[in-house]
């Protein structure tokens, strides 16, 4: 499945800001959906990502290793693909297991020098949540 990001708009038809009626109006029923009663999160898992919900609007999508995801013609998880980022993106944060492209409003895990259990993840998330994934970057 291929997902395309469009920076801090949408990963395919799943728009940031949208609610999860909306989503579910334009792509159907998700897979699962459970919710986090005391952080008020909703995670909805579908095709190969997760959608994440906050304040009853989609905050991110994190796409896992099975899925091919696409950020201004690059694939993600192809060879080379990180050092391609950084040239289109000279606004990134390179972290020993995470990597944030605030321009192009995604981080990446499992591609810096340290692996992650998941062993290889994208995040594509809403302009508000620029601090919340560098933090990712920046914990050791």
């Amino acid at each position: 499945m291929k997902y395309v990001v469009e920076p801090y708009v949408s990963v395919n038809n799943f728009a940031f800001g949208d609610s999860q009626s909306q989503v579910k109006k334009s792509n159907g029923a998700p897979f699962t959906s459970t919710k986090d009663n005391i952080q008020g999160i909703v995670t909805e898992t579908r095709e190969g990502c997760e959608l994440v919900y906050e304040e009853k609007k989609l905050a991110y999508v994190t796409m896992n290793k099975h899925v091919q995801p696409v950020v201004r013609g690059v694939e993600i998880y192809s060879e080379g693909s990180i050092e391609k980022l950084k040239k289109i993106d000279p606004d990134h944060l390179v972290g020993p297991k995470y990597i944030i492209f605030r321009g192009l409003g995604v981080c990446i895990g499992g591609m810096s020098i340290k692996k992650i259990p998941e062993g290889k993840i994208v995040s594509a998330f809403s302009k508000d949540k620029v601090d919340f994934f560098e933090f990712f970057v920046t914990d050791y």
